[in-house]
């Protein structure tokens, strides 16, 4: 997945200390015929843990994502 994307929105909670920006794959880092990918981008603390994207999924998919990771009911997992 391309590293080039543009932040559409973040959600915070200050009693985790998470955060997390929803993301949208840039058109020009799409190859031909696919549409832009959404994604989230997690923290704790000041902390980047990492990006996931979700291929085929809507903004509002991510949307939800993040407010589940900054609400504690989505956890970051490494792959």
């Amino acid at each position: 997945m391309s590293n080039k994307y543009m932040v559409l929105s973040t959600y915070t909670d200050q009693t985790l200390d998470r955060k997390a920006d929803v993301l949208k794959q840039l058109v020009t880092a799409v190859p031909a015929g696919e549409k832009p990918s959404f994604g989230i981008r997690m923290y704790i603390g000041e902390e980047s843990l990492g990006i996931e994207w979700y291929k085929g999924k809507n903004e509002l998919f991510a949307e939800n994502a993040a407010e589940n990771y900054v609400q504690g009911i989505k956890n970051y997992e490494r792959v």
